[in-house]
């Protein structure tokens, strides 16, 4: 894409904003305007009015999120226009009017506005941490502090996609046996509300014997259509009582333990949070961050509390003068081979490539991993499938037929 009709002219042009116009006679390092004549053509509304259109249209724009695709896009589109010697300024403003992302388009002008104040990129951008994480802003001081900001930001897109495609590759993995569990419980609604009350009065005509599990089946569909409304409502509160609990940190710390210990599960739960923190530490000690900070960081967007619980410990014993592969607690969930290989990293000066071969390598046992449990799981799912079949075949059709074939041979 050719970006030249973004570079800064020498000459002064002028720009319609509203009721003014305004005279730029230039642009300064980061392409802020400067030597600003405005010429008023109009009044100007009232002071109360403006404002108060111009936070009705700013709650208007923060209903919505913003993917961390769109992010990935954006630092990529931002890094080719600062290589092509597009200034930090010109090339966000470009990229907002390119956004169609109303909640994205709104943090943008709110960082062109810091940058049009003065304020350095990562400081615009640290003030909005769900859009720009932690990691992302840090990056980006060191990229502006070193210089090199176009290339750093090339390699923070590429770690932000890595880390998201390595997110849905997980995630995907799980979509089969939530799609088939789905189907199944409302295969059991349908059944309650709409196929048993019309085979209950076949039953109820026929006047024969009902068999045991029929009558259990009976029950259990008339007892739903009777209390719909209070199973949902309790269905509902029992869903809100976690929400809510799961807020406590006693809670999450217990909740996230057990993901560790659950069989099978836990194995994959300690895989992918290690690949996770070697992925993000990795990234940000090759920035030039110290470690120090580089576990905060990558602390603060670790999704598991108990290896966040851990970092904090390794952070506490740095500070007090352990090395790096010193400050794993003995009892580390952090798998041995991974804290064997951080003593090597750092004893032989090779740490950032022994990070990188270990993100490699824990990535890959996950993928692994998710792929044999899927295999192990979509079996049990097909057997699942195959009972509720026998179950109605033994509660609904077979009683049906043996009432008609009796009626049958009775007429």
């Amino acid at each position: 894409m050719n970006f030249s009709f973004l570079k800064p002219k020498a000459k002064a042009v002028e720009v319609l904003s509203g009721p003014k116009t305004t005279t730029l006679s230039g642009l300064d390092a980061v392409g802020r305007p400067v030597s600003i004549d405005e010429k008023q053509e109009n009044p100007t509304p009232k002071k109360s009015d403006a404002k108060r259109k111009k936070g009705f249209i700013e709650r208007l724009n923060q209903i919505g999120t913003v993917s961390q695709t769109e992010v990935v896009e954006f630092t990529r589109h931002l890094a080719v226009m600062l290589g092509a010697g597009v200034t930090i300024f010109e090339a966000i403003v470009f990229l907002k009017d390119q956004m169609r992302n109303k909640v994205f388009r709104s943090r943008l002008e709110s960082v062109i506005e810091s940058l049009n104040n003065g304020q350095p990129l990562s400081v615009a951008m640290h003030k909005f941490p769900k859009v720009f994480a932690p990691i992302y802003v840090n990056i980006i001081r060191v990229g502006e502090s070193s210089g090199t900001l176009s290339q750093t930001m090339l390699d923070l897109a590429d770690h932000l996609e890595d880390s998201e495609q390595f997110k849905r590759k997980v995630n995907g993995a799980l979509i089969y046996p939530k799609i088939i569990l789905a189907v199944m419980v409302s295969f059991i609604f349908v059944l309650a509300l709409f196929v048993m009350p019309r085979i209950l009065t076949i039953f109820k005509s026929l006047g024969a014997e009902i068999p045991l599990p029929t009558k259990v089946m009976i029950f259990t569909t008339t007892f739903i259509n009777q209390h719909l409304v209070a199973i949902l409502l309790v269905m509902f509160g029992i869903g809100a009582a976690f929400y809510f609990l799961l807020k406590v940190p006693s809670v999450r710390r217990f909740r996230d333990l057990m993901y560790i210990k659950f069989p099978m599960v836990g194995y994959i739960v300690l895989n992918y949070n290690t690949a996770q923190a070697a992925q993000h530490f990795g990234t940000l000690f090759a920035s030039g961050i110290p470690i120090i900070r580089c576990l905060e960081i990558t602390q603060s967007v670790m999704g598991n509390v108990i290896f966040q619980d851990e970092m904090l410990y390794m952070i506490g014993r740095i500070k007090n003068g352990a090395s790096f592969s010193q400050s794993f607690p003995e009892d580390s969930h952090f798998p041995p081979m991974f804290v064997k290989m951080i003593r090597v990293g750092e004893r032989t000066g090779k740490l950032p490539n022994v990070i990188e071969y270990m993100k490699k390598y824990y990535k890959g046992l996950v993928d692994n991993d998710v792929k044999n449990i899927t295999a192990v799981i979509e079996p049990v799912i097909m057997i699942l499938l195959g009972l509720m079949v026998t179950g109605l075949v033994v509660t609904v059709i077979g009683p049906i037929y043996q009432m008609i074939s009796n009626v049958g041979k009775k007429a």
